[in-house]
């Protein structure tokens, strides 16, 4: 399964750089400022309209699963301490004392909508650019030569990872293993058998590319060429000048409302 899934949405045909300014700063640092529930639940509703929109495959809405649980693990955390307000219930725990009460619920809730915002709008970034529109991206914020390169490789490996790791269940399942079957404990070990082939060839594949760069020359002081090199459209500066509009109007009416 790969991140980036094409489709013919606008947000598709941005340069890379305007997805990561409006998708990876803009929108991402107005949740920070926002305390009022109802003012990230708009954010909230908006960031998944995109999400939508982008119309990704079902594999990838599975992705949000993990997120939302994790998201509201962390939130529980703000029940173990005194965050104010009108106290509903307490729990002794031992060392710990649950607290239930306004202020924690709503600490909890603005965490938990805030990690939603910001996982969509990186969710839409992943999903409707590919990893050299986001290095092509990344380098026109002038970040230097290995910082990029880390970026390309750490994307590039994330598919390479999850093709690796089902090229050998397929491989151990045509040798009768199972891994739809049997107890928990059962599939756990199945799954076990699976780390270490999958370590051998990452391995293989991490001295591959060790090879790969020193023959390309890779940590010398000439500069890289790029063949594949998109200049910013018109369809660019809009969403960027849109962008800076919605910011612009938002940060007035919290100005004047407090939202």
């Amino acid at each position: 399964m790969q991140l980036y899934y094409p489709s013919n949405s606008i947000i598709h045909f941005m340069h890379g750089f305007t997805k990561i300014l409006i998708f990876g700063l803009l929108f991402t640092i107005i949740p920070l400022f926002m305390e009022r529930p109802l003012s990230l639940l708009v954010m909230l509703l908006l960031s998944l309209m995109l999400f939508v929109y982008i119309r990704p495959p079902r594999m990838q809405w599975i992705l949000l699963v993990p997120v939302s649980v994790l998201a509201v693990m962390m939130s529980l955390t703000y029940f173990f301490a005194d965050m104010g307000g009108e106290v509903y219930a307490q729990v002794d725990l031992g060392y710990w004392l649950l607290t239930i009460s306004s202020g924690n619920m709503q600490y909890a809730l603005t965490f938990f909508m805030r990690m939603m915002i910001w996982c969509l709008l990186f969710f839409v970034l992943l999903f409707s650019t590919s990893s050299e529109d986001l290095v092509i991206g990344l380098k026109k914020f002038g970040l230097p030569e290995f910082a990029t390169l880390s970026i390309s490789l750490a994307l590039r490996y994330w598919n390479l990872m999850i093709f690796d790791v089902k090229t050998v269940m397929d491989a151990q399942f045509c040798r009768g293993v199972d891994f739809r079957s049997g107890s928990l404990l059962t599939r756990t070990k199945h799954f076990a058998s699976v780390l270490v082939p999958v370590l051998f060839v990452f391995l293989k594949r991490f001295r591959t590319t060790s090879f790969a760069l020193t023959l390309k020359g890779v940590g010398r002081t000439n500069k890289r060429t790029y063949y594949y090199n998109p200049r910013l459209t018109a369809l660019d500066k809009r969403a960027i000048g849109l962008a800076l509009l919605m910011c612009a109007i938002w940060l007035v009416v919290r100005l004047l409302y407090g939202l």
